[in-house]
């Protein structure tokens, strides 16, 4: 056992016989865990339960001494100097919004394709789609305003049970939807030019000429129009001027 090695290395202090019993009971489950048979589990399964002990064993040692005070800061911190306690995981649990952290796997941003936290770390009530658990941890929820961490095989929370039957509700909806024919696909049939009646196209290229009455009409217009129109520079109702005639000798 791991623990018993560091004893080995370095006596632990007063209160020892109080943490032993469990840890002897989580080394136990580990044990357990590793030698579950695997052929019925996804590849991510597998380490789900090694996940959910982890997280049990040190969350035992952080309320022992946080919220129990039954140990003593000695050897909370011989705990965590000989690797028995997850060091970085039980600081996190002193920051808010990480209370229910379920590994510091989740928030390394390393960990995923998008450089971002896991899935675990969204609030349900803020997510959309299906609610699955994380694949690295099996963790569905360990959000602060969740009360979690909620691991996939603890009772189903209320608020997943209504996104559940959300999403059956938007796929049957989707499924009973009809389906659009080809005509609805390409437009209905819009931007279709209108061809001319026979006939009607040869009437408006004689409508669109001028007959040689208009002609006519349009000509005279214009005729009346320059007898009536003054010229330029001479008042309207002036004399004609009149020629001076030279008389040759």
């Amino acid at each position: 056992m791991s623990w018993r090695l560091a004893m080995k290395r370095k006596r632990p202090p007063a209160g020892w016989e109080i943490v032993e019993p469990k840890l002897e009971e989580f080394e136990e489950k580990m044990r357990d865990a590793m030698n579950e048979p695997v052929e019925d589990k996804m590849r991510n399964e597998i380490t789900w339960v090694v996940h959910k002990i982890h997280y049990q064993k040190n969350r035992y040692m952080f309320n022992l001494y946080h919220e129990e005070h039954q140990i003593s800061k000695k050897l909370y911190d011989y705990l965590i100097d000989m690797k028995i306690a997850d060091g970085p995981l039980l600081a996190k649990w002193r920051k808010a919004g990480y209370e229910t952290l379920c590994s510091v796997a989740v928030i390394a941003k390393s960990n995923t394709n998008f450089r971002t936290t896991g899935i675990c770390r969204v609030p349900l009530r803020e997510r959309h789609g299906q609610i699955t658990p994380n694949v690295t941890t099996g963790c569905v929820s360990c959000a602060s305003g969740d009360g979690g961490p909620i691991w996939w095989d603890d009772p189903v929370p209320e608020v997943v049970t209504k996104r559940r039957r959300q999403v059956l509700v938007e796929e049957e909806e989707l499924s009973s939807l009809p389906t659009q024919s080809k005509e609805d696909e390409d437009g209905g049939g819009e931007g279709e030019v209108e061809e001319p009646v026979e006939g009607e196209e040869n009437g408006r290229e004689e409508a669109a000429q001028p007959s040689d009455v208009d002609r006519q009409t349009v000509q005279t217009v214009d005729e009346s129009e320059k007898q009536d129109k003054p010229e330029e520079g001479r008042p309207e109702n002036a004399p004609e001027p009149t020629e001076d005639v030279e008389t040759k000798e």
